[in-house]
């Protein structure tokens, strides 16, 4: 439900998309409620689970399917925010700077023809090395930074609209 373009693909060829430990934990979990395996590709069937939600409403467990939801959302949050957390502590600015500065001499998000002096081009690299590091999507502040930082001396509109371009070009390329 919550898969990317690619996560969707991936599925589908029969590779999960997951990392082992979260298909270890989600399946221990089935194990202790009763049901199968997870199964992944276009012959997995998982209607276990589908099966004992209705019987659980039909004996009145509302309650319990409540809580078993919110549990699992306070688990995603806390997860959320450990990895937010240490993802804070290893990329200090001046680690982002130089990461950014290491792509932009290499060939990484650039195709033939296009020019590397082009503020355009600059800016869909920036963006796409943003999300290669901060998969969470919140990168405007950090991208603003660091326009402002290569492209030194021009308007806030004109960095407002690189981001719009770099944002545009991503969801057109990559469905981001």
């Amino acid at each position: 439900m919550h898969d990317s373009v690619s996560e969707a693909k991936a599925r589908l060829r029969g590779e999960n998309p997951m990392g082992d430990k979260h298909v270890e934990r989600v399946n221990e979990q089935r194990r202790q409620l009763g049901f199968t395996q997870f199964v992944v590709g276009p012959e997995g069937h998982n209607d276990d689970t589908f099966a004992w939600v209705k019987e659980q409403l039909r004996n009145g467990e509302e309650g319990r399917l409540r809580e078993i939801v919110a549990t699992r959302a306070e688990e995603s949050l806390a997860v959320l925010r450990r990895k937010e957390r240490a993802r804070q502590q290893v990329q200090t600015p001046s680690w982002l700077d130089q990461t950014i500065d290491e792509m932009l001499s290499g060939d990484e998000f650039i195709y033939d023809g296009q020019d590397r002096s082009d503020p355009k081009v600059i800016a869909f690299r920036i963006l796409g090395e943003l999300y290669t590091v901060n998969s969470s999507g919140k990168n405007a502040p950090e991208f603003l930074r660091q326009i402002r930082r290569l492209l030194p001396g021009r308007s806030e509109a004109e960095y407002q609209n690189l981001l719009g371009y770099a944002k545009r070009e991503w969801m057109e390329a990559y469905g981001y």
